[in-house]
Parts: C-alpha cells; structure tokens; sequence
C-alpha cells in the first residue's frame, strides 16, 4: 500500500515510537496528511480497545474466582500484547506518513525483527490473552483479542501471508474452543467466529485500498503539477522561437522591399562623386537615377508596411498578385514574358506569400543587375505534388551565384523555402543569364 522506502533516514512524522503509536498533527499539514494522521490514531485507539476489552471482561466479571497471580498474568500479557502490535505498526506507519520531498523512511513496512518471528510471538500472545481470559467459562468476547493478527497480516503482509495468519488464528481459536467447551462446541463457535474474521479482512482491505487510491491520486496531482510545470517552459521555449521566426521575417521584409534600391542609390551616388569634377552631366544623371530610385523605394517602403499589416496577396490568386508585379516590371522597361502552367490551385498563405517574394526577388534582381533583354517567368502548377516558380533572364549572369556571398535577398528566399518544405535552386555563368527556381510540395 506504500511505496517502497529508500536508505535515507526517516521523516521527523515518523521518527521514534510515540511519533508511529500517536502522529502529531502540525498546522502545516496538508489535508490528507491529517486525515492519514487521524487513522493512524484511530487504529491504534481500536486496537487498545479491542484488546482492553478482552483482557478488562474477565477481570471484572470474575474478579472474586480468579487467583492474583492469574490477574497478573492476563494483565501482563494483555500490556506485552498492546506493546507488540503498536511495536509492528512502525514502520507502515512511517511509509503511510511519508510525504513526497522528504527522505523516505529507513525501514520497510515490515517490523525489522522481520515477518515470522513478528508473527509469531504476536499470535503467541494473542492465544495467550485469549486463553487466560476464557478459562472455561462460557464463551465471551475474549475472542476479541485473537482479531488484531488478521487485521495487521493485512497491512504488513501479502495475500499468502494474510490467509496464513487467519488461518493459524482460526486454528488458535478451535483448539481453545475445544479445550474449555469441548468439540461439540467448535462447529457454531467457529462459524460466528469466521464471521468476525471476514468482517475484520474486509475492514482493513477498504482501508488498505482507500489509502492506496489516496495515494494515487496524490502522486497524479503531482505529475500532472510537473506536467504543468514543463508545458510552461515549453510555452515559453516557443514564444522564444516565434518571436525569433518573427525576427528572421521583418528581416527578409526589410531586404525585399529596401535593400536593393539602397545599393543601386549608393552606387549611384559613388558614381556621381566620381564624375562631378571630370563629366559634371553624367554626374548630374546618376544623382537624378538616385533621386529616382530613392522615390522607388519609398513608395516601395509604404507597401511592405502596409505588408506587414496585412498579405499583400489580400486573399487574391497567387498568379493574379505575380501578374501584377509584371506589369510593374514592365512599365518600368523591362521586358517580361509571364506564363501559368497547369490549372491553378489554392496555396496556402505562407507558401503563396513565399512564391509571391521569389518572383518579386526575381524580376528585381533582372530590373537591377541582369542588363537582360528579355526575362521570362513561369508559375508551374502542372506537379499534383509540387508548385513551381522560375524567372530566368538573357543577362549578363555571374561567375558565382547570388546568394552563395554575403546577399541577403536569396539567403531570405532560401528560409522561406526550407519552412514550407521545398527547395531553392540558382543557376547562372558569365553571359549565360541567371535563373532562379522555387519548387515547394502543393
């Protein structure tokens, strides 16, 4: 009914022989720790009674037949009976009081003299009491004191050793039955007394398994508080990572919609400074590039903001928002070819949102740096598996594909792409052109 003890020692609750025969009951106590407390008592208190009434019958009823020395006896072995059974009870009693945190109790459940010799002495005095209290007379409740061992089998002991020791209690029982009253006596006697013996078992096993559900539901609450415990560091380890994820998002945003046109004014500025002493009209021209693509950019700025708000897809189709970003390019003299494979299907937000950035990334990349005569881009929707997105120029290309360096546009595209499951690819060589291919699962 317990859990199993350690080596450590016991808990001040169950430290000593008072503190098992009569637990203290300390304002700090949980509510089940005091109710624990209370049946410790409780069964104690029966068990004195029990006993007390087997051995104080007698005593009374036949003070003036019984010698001195018989009275001494019956109470000796009456005080030694009491003393052994609350003796045996220690270390139950110190399992049944130890609480979760405290060092578990040095002993077992069992008496240290260990289960036999506890045994037997405790049945040896429990026929004892019984025999000195009957004597012969008519049958009376000194059977009382043969009904402790079954109750303590119960709690120390498992289910052979309890049928042993109510066995060897019926059979004390029958033999003193059969030499005070005689074995025409035995059958009736025996009957009421199994009685008593059953409800006796009954008694103390709804003990046992009310204390072992307590028990139970005790240990749960306390997983199901560290449970609790570690969901709020997993809660917390999330948050970290979302707001993280968030990070790395404004990031690609900030890049996707600033970056590029903060370079092409620096450079365009550079060139301006370069010029201004040697070609005052070129310079001139390179400022007004500047002052232009600086416009660009802040109109640019406005719509990420907006885009942070909100998708800038706005619940439209992804081949709409992407035709759209090529008329832009087109408008601006870049010469676009757009195609859409396949019949389109539905995407979801994060992976839409993702087709809309490489395509946007794309024709800036071939506006800005390709040189190219023509770009084509295709949204390739023929895959049941797979989307795909490529935008591909005859532009001057790349000894070394963008995003392999330090830029942060492709790198970007790549998280975006890594999230949702797919794969970016970059393909490009000195006046091969550069193409770009997004492929996620649909």
């Amino acid at each position: 009914m317990n859990p199993e003890p350690g080596q450590s020692s016991p808990p001040p609750d169950a430290r000593g022989f008072p503190a098992t025969v009569w637990p203290r009951v300390r304002p700090k106590d949980s509510e089940i720790q005091r109710r624990k407390k209370f049946a410790v008592r409780g069964g104690h208190l029966a068990m004195v009674v029990m006993i007390g009434a087997a051995v104080a019958g007698p005593m009374v009823s036949d003070f003036q037949r019984l010698s001195a020395l018989h009275l001494a006896a019956l109470a000796a072995a009456g005080l030694c009976y009491i003393a052994w059974s609350l003796y045996g009870t220690g270390g139950a009693v110190g399992l049944l009081l130890w609480e979760r945190g405290a060092p578990p109790p040095r002993s077992s459940r069992l008496p240290r003299c260990g289960a036999l010799p506890y045994f037997a002495v405790h049945l040896g005095l429990a026929a004892l009491v019984y025999h000195l209290a009957e004597r012969g007379r008519q049958p009376s409740l000194a059977w009382l004191a043969l009904l402790p061992p079954v109750a303590y089998a119960v709690f120390l002991l498992e289910r052979p050793g309890i049928a042993v020791v109510s066995l060897l209690t019926a059979g004390a029982f029958v033999l003193n039955m059969a030499r005070w009253h005689g074995w025409a006596a035995v059958p009736y006697s025996l009957l009421a007394f199994s009685f008593a013996m059953v409800f006796t078992l009954v008694f103390a096993l709804l003990a046992v398994s009310s204390e072992t559900a307590r028990d139970q539901v005790q240990r749960l609450a306390e997983e199901l508080g560290e449970a609790n415990r570690k969901l709020r560091e997993y809660a917390t380890q999330v948050e970290e990572l979302a707001a993280a994820r968030e990070r790395n998002r404004l990031a690609r945003e900030i890049h996707d919609t600033l970056g590029h046109y903060l370079a092409v004014v620096n450079v365009q500025i550079e060139a301006a400074r370069a010029l201004q002493e040697s070609d005052p009209a070129r310079a001139r021209a390179a400022l007004e590039k500047a002052q232009s693509l600086t416009q660009e950019g802040l109109q640019e700025i406005r719509r990420s903001v907006a885009s942070l708000r909100a998708s800038p897809l706005d619940n439209q189709p992804l081949a709409e928002v992407l035709r759209r970003v090529v008329e832009e390019s087109r408008a601006a003299g870049l010469n676009v070819e757009f195609e859409v494979l396949g019949p389109p299907r539905a995407l979801s937000p994060q992976a839409a949102l993702t087709f809309y950035r490489a395509g946007q990334e794309g024709l800036t990349n071939a506006r800005k740096h390709a040189r190219a005569a023509h770009v084509r881009l295709a949204l390739d929707f023929q895959d049941a598996r797979l989307v795909r997105l490529q935008v591909s120029d005859d532009g001057a290309g790349a000894a070394e594909p963008a995003g392999a360096g330090p830029g942060f546009g492709l790198l970007g595209l790549r998280e975006r792409a890594q999230l949702l499951g797919g794969a970016l690819r970059v393909s490009t060589a000195p006046g091969a052109g550069f193409t770009l291919e997004l492929e996620a699962p649909a």
